[in-house]
């Protein structure tokens, strides 16, 4: 049994209350009491230990869902999950309805050259900061701009790609740089070996460049039921952008025809939830520039009320729980499947900084493994 160091009785220590008297009972009161301090001071410590080496030590079995049923439960370091102690867990994680209870995050996906050139300067003049989800094998073809690339990196409109000094100067800058697999297969129709390969092999590869992922993107957003990804992806990243919706809610509570409590990954019978640290959802502005067209004034107003429809739950619940995700792929007036016209997203950025919108990046998302709720990050 491990005992530590400092919580051993010392050895000369010895009551003899027949000699002493009544003043070293006194006596002997105080220091059971010293010592007993240090006893729970000693098992607080024991804990830690225990808890710090189980994080360290990362199993993982795809056909199990107890895996993540008790990371849900336990601390999560290679995760970046927070240590709660010393901390007030009520007041980190109902962060209090400022700027107007109005946060919004911003993605980019597909890596495209266009992110850089058009987006970031659009981004800079407002000092926002989004989340760069980069699928790791385009960066290699961002020389092929005529639009010739292999059949398995092409994407709608096979615009030009970021390179890796685009997505470096991203990172240096401040944006937070995340990953979208390797090759932009659809996850849900790969073999065991080929979903390792996109999952667990575009961390290393980005890792390889400098770059630390924790959130991983599923392309088009069409895994968050599927209990074999997800497992997956827990074994790699501490979260996913994976699915969609309206509102993300910090407390996963407020999909209507998805009741939860928390943000579980998976439920007392085991079932995989809805909403999760591993299914963070989001909006697609393509939907909207395909659905009206590249109307620019009708989709502007749907981004506006989009953006502001937080406003009455945060409101209602007096703390941050609804926060809009909207995400975009390439800004350019090419009016493709995947584009978002660069006038609009240019109007859109400046409604958000004159309405008094906080933009944060999604690495500012955390999980709390005690309420099993999501939270922002305090810095």
């Amino acid at each position: 049994m491990f005992i530590h160091k400092r919580c051993q009785m010392p050895a000369n220590i010895h009551f003899n209350f027949y000699t002493y008297g009544f003043k070293f009972v006194f006596l002997g009161l105080i220091l059971i009491s010293i010592l007993g301090f240090t006893t729970l001071n000693c098992n607080t410590d024991y804990s830690l230990k225990i808890g710090l080496a189980f994080s360290k030590t990362h199993h993982h079995n795809n056909n199990n869902n107890l895996n993540i049923i008790n990371k849900d439960k336990a601390s999560a370091s290679s995760h970046k999950a927070t240590n709660t102690k010393g901390t007030d867990i009520k007041n980190r994680l109902n962060v209090p309805a400022t700027y107007n209870g109005k946060i919004v995050i911003l993605t980019f996906g597909d890596t495209t050259k266009s992110q850089i050139i058009t987006a970031k300067p659009i981004l800079d003049q407002y000092g926002f900061k989004a989340s760069f989800f980069i699928t790791c094998s385009f960066p290699d073809d961002s020389s092929k701009s005529s639009g010739q690339s292999n059949n398995i990196n092409a994407n709608n409109n096979e615009l030009p790609r970021m390179s890796w000094d685009d997505i470096l100067a991203l990172q240096q800058d401040g944006q937070d740089i995340e990953s979208k697999g390797m090759t932009h297969r659809d996850l849900n129709q790969l073999a065991p070996k080929d979903l390792e390969f996109e999952i667990g092999g575009s961390k290393q590869c980005l890792e390889n460049h400098d770059i630390n992922p924790n959130i991983f993107a599923a392309v088009h957003g069409d895994a968050w039921n599927n209990p074999t990804v997800i497992n997956m992806i827990s074994k790699y990243y501490g979260y996913a952008d994976n699915g969609f919706a309206d509102l993300f809610f910090l407390h996963c509570d407020g999909y209507a025809t998805h009741k939860q409590a928390d943000c579980r990954t998976y439920d007392d019978s085991g079932t995989l939830t809805y909403a999760n640290r591993y299914s963070i959802r989001e909006d697609s502005h393509n939907a909207w520039d395909q659905n009206y067209l590249h109307n620019d004034p009708i989709i502007f107003q749907k981004f506006i009320g989009q953006v502001n429809s937080q406003t009455a739950y945060n409101s209602k619940k007096g703390f941050v729980d609804a926060i809009p995700i909207v995400a975009y792929h390439s800004i350019d007036d090419s009016k493709g499947s995947s584009s978002t016209d660069v006038e609009l997203f240019a109007s859109e950025m400046k409604y958000l900084h004159d309405n008094g919108f906080k933009v944060i990046p999604m690495s500012d998302l955390g999980y709390d493994q005690i309420t099993n709720y999501m939270y922002i990050r305090t810095k």
